[in-house]
């Protein structure tokens, strides 16, 4: 095994853990502070699955663990049979489902507990703390996001790109309209452009759709359509991906560096958010539609892949007569690394909130039709669901793990 791999390995290994720890730990402590908040019971926190490695109980009764496998973790209530909320035994009255507990024997479950069992019970809250409690988990990756998004903003500033044009690559999309060194673009479709990173959002969520941009050229406005182009190209980290591009640079003249207050960089974090958000649904829905490759999905091994990568990303010039100290290449490896951890925090959270049974997203839609129903949705129903969740949820799992194997055999070859 090459010296690098037997460097490198470890490191993926062990910044893949620390990030999942992370990501899930605040996931699991957005349904367990709510769920306190709420009068709720909480007998287990545990990051991990699998036996506790370590384990304690706070003065309120939850036992908190580092379980052995540290990929996920739960919070189990009180009532609960398993870590995925199902009714204890005693409230199973068929097959399994996602909600409580079989519909119909919500009152032979109470008589089997005293008031104050059902007070701190869960399964026992009104639907709209129910939800409140689910909704708590996905919301809190999203406020993770936000929070590093806020300090980076505030603490180490932000890189702002004008939408001037620098270069234009060859047998490019951009070559073939005409588009030349200099020019400035004011807008696309319609829509003014003040960033760099506003014209790559477009592009990027264009689906191959042409393009009508305004550019100013010696004073002048322009009017040029394009289309972008499917294209291969390497990321910061040298891995190959595909995406739309126009085929230009941005010119690095044009670079400002600006830090934000408190406030503004807040206001910054909530929009970066909001921008993940935004182009992650385009991108699920370019992929539905068939305009965007499957293939470029990821799970488990390209987010290790990425952590590993991140974490050496300041060490890539080391060896170079114009190497930068250490403390820079901390520093540079650090802010990559939180940068992921945002990333996937909104991934994260975003996954959870889609409405398939067994996800945070389904028991939420499950709670909306009880709530106009006024009653849970029927046992026959919620069996299915269970058993349709579960096949999809595995089927995902399953499919992004084969996508990340062949891009890493693909660009080991």
């Amino acid at each position: 095994m090459p010296l690098e791999t037997l460097i490198i390995l470890p490191v993926t290994i062990v910044s893949f853990v620390a990030l999942l720890t992370i990501i899930v730990f605040i996931h699991e402590y957005g349904h367990f502070s709510v769920a306190r908040l709420l009068g709720v019971r909480v007998e287990v926190f545990s990051i991990g699955f699998g036996k506790p490695l370590l384990r304690w109980t706070d003065r309120k009764g939850t036992e908190w663990r580092v379980a052995r496998w540290p990929l996920g973790g739960y919070v189990k209530f009180f009532g609960d049979l398993n870590p995925a909320s199902q009714a204890a035994p005693q409230a199973q009255r068929g097959p399994a489902t996602t909600q409580f507990p079989s519909p119909g024997h919500e009152e032979e479950v109470a008589e089997g507990m005293t008031a104050e069992e059902r007070k701190v019970c869960f399964h026992f809250k009104p639907v709209w703390a129910r939800a409140l409690i689910v909704a708590a988990g996905p919301f809190a990756n999203f406020a993770l996001a936000v929070a590093i998004f806020t300090v980076m903003f505030a603490t180490l500033g932000r890189v702002d790109v004008a939408p001037a044009v620098g270069s234009v690559f060859e047998d490019s999309a951009a070559e073939e309209a005409g588009l030349m060194v200099g020019d400035r673009i004011i807008s696309m479709n319609g829509q003014p452009v003040q960033q760099f990173r506003q014209l790559q959002d477009q592009v990027l969520s264009s689906g191959g759709a042409p393009l009508r941009l305004v550019v100013e050229r010696g004073g002048e406005e322009v009017p040029v359509e394009l289309t972008p182009r499917r294209t291969e190209r390497e990321d910061r980290y040298g891995n190959m991906v595909e995406s739309w591009m126009l085929g230009i640079a941005a010119d690095p003249d044009n670079y400002n560096f600006r830090k934000y207050n408190l406030i503004e960089a807040f206001a910054e974090g909530v929009g970066e958010l909001g921008r993940i958000l935004r182009l992650t649904v385009q991108f699920i829905g370019r992929i539905i539609l068939g305009q965007e490759n499957a293939d470029q999905l990821g799970g488990p091994v390209k987010m290790a892949q990425y952590a590993g990568q991140s974490v050496m990303s300041g060490f890539d010039a080391t060896g170079a007569d114009d190497a930068p100290g250490l403390w820079t290449m901390l520093r540079v490896s650090l802010v990559d690394f939180i940068s992921l951890a945002a990333l996937v925090s909104v991934s994260i959270g975003f996954l959870n909130l889609l409405p398939v049974p067994v996800l945070d997203g389904g028991h939420l839609m499950y709670y909306a039709y009880e709530a106009i129903a006024g009653k849970p949705l029927g046992e026959r129903a919620q069996a299915i669901g269970f058993r349709v969740g579960i096949v999809l949820l595995a089927s995902l799992m399953i499919f992004v793990t084969w996508n990340d194997i062949s891009n890493l055999l693909t660009s080991i070859s």
